[in-house]
């Protein structure tokens, strides 16, 4: 079982747009997730590396550079990075936001996550063994997004407190091996819907943890990571 830690460091990878690798990994998820693992200190190479070092990261693309925010329970280990790979990086403990939570503070808040409905399968749909077989997940757009995430926002102790602003980001994609079929690969797809705005905190134990564990699907993959900023604050 995964211990949750009681902090987390924020890093930034400022991406050189002359670094081959970087634009190896902007063009295939899988790479870069792999990147982002390659950082955790002492690769422990298990299924749950990434849940056990909080590893989450979010992609921040401008017209003129790319970001990768990386957020762990420990500092990351940077040298591992190709030499060129970054134009600036830089890292900040984020204990004193978190021990900062607390009921009624509003804060700015920003996710890429995936939001999604599930089909469920027709009745008569049955495995071998006569199990219904799983459904099907589907990603959803305009309201119905926003009233998804106002769901997960409360699960993780907010209230939104102003229109959510819900921005389409570019189809994440790529390819990995398949694990049950030796020479075989997969094809990774996926959407992306980013969701900024204000909200009250309500539990922030709940936010807290959702802070750490990130929100919803495939956090491997770059989405889930909660960032907030306390509104108004000195």
């Amino acid at each position: 079982m995964t211990t949750i830690s009681a902090t987390a460091y924020l890093t930034r990878v400022q991406l050189n747009p002359r670094s081959r690798e970087a634009a190896r990994d902007l063009t295939d998820v899988q790479n870069l997730h792999r990147r982002a693992m390659s950082l955790i200190p002492d690769q422990l190479g298990s299924a749950e590396t990434r849940q056990a070092s909080g590893l989450l990261y979010r992609l921040e693309r401008t017209p003129r550079a790319h970001t990768l925010l990386l957020q762990s329970y420990a500092p990351l280990d940077l040298d591992a990075l190709p030499v060129g790979y970054a134009l600036a990086t830089d890292d900040r403990d984020l204990t004193r936001l978190l021990h900062w939570l607390a009921p009624g503070r509003t804060v700015r808040y920003r996710i890429d996550a995936q939001p999604y409905r599930s089909l469920p399968s027709p009745v008569d749909d049955r495995d071998t063994e006569g199990r219904r077989k799983r459904g099907t997940k589907i990603h959803i757009f305009g309201d119905d997004a926003i009233t998804w995430w106002h769901r997960k926002a409360t699960q993780a102790g907010l209230t939104t407190t102003s229109g959510v602003l819900a921005t389409q980001q570019p189809d994440v994609t790529g390819w990995k091996d398949d694990p049950r079929e030796t020479g075989k690969r997969i094809h990774i797809y996926g959407k992306r819907t980013r969701f900024e705005g204000t909200a009250t905190i309500t539990d922030p134990d709940a936010l807290r943890t959702a802070i750490l564990q990130g929100v919803g699907r495939n956090r491997a993959y770059g989405a889930g990571l909660l960032s907030i900023a306390p509104l108004n604050h000195t």
